[in-house]
């Protein structure tokens, strides 16, 4: 039988580490999918996703059972990516810049109707706009992920990032009218 979140959260409040073992595992790749798009690279996600379930667990008293778990756990997640990518990016790339990182995950949705041929196109406009989300500032890169990868709602989001749900949308409309500019530079440059 599989237990809630919440149940899960409670056990491990007493002192079950199985319990959060398995809220690990839960929501492991979700961290980690949610780090490397706001860090860039596989290596500082990894770090990263484990720091944030360090500081869960750490924190695990503190939390209330008036939000979803995996809220407050994102917000953790979220913060600590945010910090690493502010770390990693002592020097501020402009949008404009190109970058090369091959130690990122590409964006991988597969379609199994799309002939071979679709496929490539798919996979390199795929690995094309996966580099175009790294690029930008943290904060657009977050909201971004949170909600066309992760699915997340606007109330989601700023819960998780604690800001207005204003400014969630505005995040969102600058990240979406910078990766259009992006996009427009690789399809007619110059």
């Amino acid at each position: 039988m599989d237990l809630s979140d919440e149940e899960l959260v409670e056990l491990a409040q007493q002192g079950s580490r199985p319990a959060f073992a398995s809220i690990i595992d839960r929501h492991k790749a979700s961290v980690f999918n949610m780090a490397l798009r706001i860090v860039g690279n596989r290596e500082d996600a990894e770090e990263a996703a484990q720091d944030a379930f360090i500081r869960a667990f750490r924190a695990l008293d503190s939390f209330r059972q008036d939000a979803k778990f995996s809220t407050w756990l994102y917000r953790i997640a979220v913060n600590v990516s945010l910090t690493k990518a502010r770390q990693s990016r002592l020097d501020v790339t402009s949008i404009d810049a190109t970058m090369d990182d091959e130690d990122s995950a590409p964006l991988q949705i597969p379609d199994r109707a799309l002939k071979p041929d679709e496929h490539i196109e798919q996979s390199q406009f795929q690995e094309l706009v996966r580099t175009m989300i790294a690029e930008l500032p943290p904060k657009y890169s977050a909201v971004i992920t949170m909600y066309h990868i992760q699915s997340l709602s606007y109330d989601e989001i700023a819960e998780t990032l604690d800001l207005p749900i204003g400014t969630v949308k505005a995040h969102l409309f600058r990240a979406r009218n910078a990766l259009k500019k992006l996009v427009m530079n690789v399809m007619e440059p110059g």
